[in-house]
C-alpha cells in the first residue's frame, strides 16, 4: 500500500490520513514518547513509570503491516504529524501468544503489561464471541497535546475500520487503558467486551499493580464486527 492520503477530512483544517511507512519509524517513536507514554494510564501508574525498550520495539513493529496510519496537517512549510494509530493483526491464538511473551518478559514493565492484556483477552473472548478467527487490533492512538479536542483520535480509529473493512478484517478491537480512549469507542459505537477495574487488578502479594491519576479506572475492550 502506498503512503499517499487514504482519506481527507471534511473540515478544512489541513488534516489528512496517510499510511505509515518503515522510514516514518523514528519520527513515530519520537511521538509517541512526547505524546503517548507520558499520559499511558499503564506507564504512569507502574512502578516504574517509564516504558522499557521491548515496548517500543513492539509497538513500532507493527509499521510492517502496514496497518498504521498518521494524521498530518498541510502548513506553508510542509507537514507535521499530529496524530498516529498504530494497528496489527490478531487472531485466535493470541492468549496462547501473550502468555508465551509473558513468561519471556518475567516482572519487567512490558511482561506486567502483557499479562494485563492477556486477562483482557481472555475476558473479552472476541474471537468465539464474535465467531471470527483474525482481527484487526488498535495497539495505540496518540494526538498531538495542543491539538486535542478535535476529534483527531476518532478520526484515526474511522480510518482504521475503513482500512480494516479494506483489508477483509471481520473485526476491528482495542483495549482501552484511559478514559479518554474508552468514551471515544463508545461514540463510535464499539462493543464494549471486557473490563479490568485497576483497583481490583492485584499481583502475587495482593498489592495493586496500577496505579494511574484520575480519571482512569479501568481497562476497557471494545470490539467492532465489520462483517
Amino acid at each position: 500500500m502506498t503512503g499517499g492520503p487514504i482519506a481527507r477530512n471534511q473540515a478544512d483544517d489541513g488534516i489528512h490520513f496517510r499510511i505509515v511507512q518503515k522510514q516514518d519509524s523514528d519520527e513515530v517513536l519520537q511521538f509517541l514518547r512526547k505524546h503517548f507514554y507520558p499520559d499511558e494510564p499503564l506507564i504512569v501508574g507502574s512502578k516504574e513509570g517509564h516504558q522499557d525498550p521491548e515496548d517500543e520495539e513492539f509497538t513500532l513493529a507493527q509499521i510492517q503491516n502496514a496497518t498504521c496510519i498518521k494524521a498530518v496537517q498541510q502548513h506553508d512549510d510542509g507537514e507535521r504529524m499530529v496524530g498516529v494509530l498504530l494497528s496489527g493483526p490478531r487472531s485466535n491464538k493470541e492468549v496462547k501468544h501473550l502468555s508465551k511473551e509473558t513468561s519471556r518478559c518475567g516482572s519487567t514493565n512490558w511482561g506486567m503489561i502483557l499479562q494485563i492484556l492477556a486477562r483482557a483477552e481472555r475476558g473479552s473472548n472476541v474471537f468465539e464471541r464474535y465467531g471470527v478467527e483474525q482481527a484487526l487490533h488498535i495497539h495505540a492512538i496518540a494526538v498531538d497535546g495542543s491539538l486535542r479536542g478535535r476529534a483527531i483520535g476518532a478520526r484515526l480509529v474511522e480510518e482504521a475500520e475503513k482500512l480494516a473493512r479494506q483489508l477483509a478484517y471481520p473485526l476491528l478491537t482495542v483495549d482501552c487503558t484511559s478514559l479518554y480512549s474508552a468514551k471515544l469507542c463508545e461514540r463510535l459505537g464499539m462493543d464494549c467486551v471486557n473490563i479490568i477495574k485497576y483497583v481490583d487488578y492485584l499481583d502475587d502479594e495482593g498489592k495493586v499493580v496500577y496505579k494511574p491519576p484520575q480519571p482512569h479506572e479501568y481497562l476497557k475492550s471494545y470490539a467492532l464486527k465489520l462483517e
